[in-house]
């Protein structure tokens, strides 16, 4: 049973949960959906409103899904779950049922809008987000040329900042 998290109340290293942990991203509805492990990400206020940021290349299916979407979920997960989340990230939805592969179970979340979001009951955390700005990253973009090692085959990120509608706690 999920319990609404105050922003204030939250306690949780968003280096560690994002970097290291790593969480899923899911955009879509309950007619169709996907999900993507994902290990870059922010956490912050802008516009003066808390956000969290996501960072996603466009030849991941997930892309497409954030991009029809009014918003997203970011799911983390306890570590005893590590192993699905790597078989998540290590196959692509557009091949395969994560859903069935890893034995995750679906939840639906409303966003703020009346629409579904998708998040799963095994998932400790979840932040459930409305999509505010979508850029693309480019590499004109960068001021530090290390940065172009991780575009060498032209695969660019596209980033997306959400705000967050709501924080919730899986008890």
């Amino acid at each position: 049973m999920y319990v609404d998290v105050p922003v204030e109340l939250l306690q949780m290293n968003p280096f560690t949960a994002i970097g290291k942990d790593g969480f899923l991203i899911t955009a879509g509805s309950s007619e169709k959906f996907n999900t993507m492990t994902a290990s870059w990400g922010s956490m912050g206020v802008l516009w003066g409103r808390n956000i969290l940021t996501l960072y996603v290349r466009s030849s991941r299916y997930t892309h497409e899904f954030l991009e029809q979407s009014e918003g997203f979920t970011v799911s983390f997960f306890p570590p005893e779950m590590k192993d699905r989340l790597l078989w998540c990230g290590q196959h692509s939805g557009r091949d395969h049922d994560k859903i069935a592969q890893t034995g995750l179970k679906i939840n639906y979340l409303t966003g703020p809008k009346g629409t579904e979001r998708v998040t799963f009951k095994q998932a400790s955390l979840v932040f459930s987000c409305t999509k505010a700005a979508v850029l693309p990253l480019a590499k004109e973009s960068f001021l530090l040329p290390e940065i172009d090692s991780f575009y060498k085959d032209g695969d660019f990120h596209t980033i997306y900042i959400g705000f967050i509608d709501s924080i919730l706690s899986n008890q």
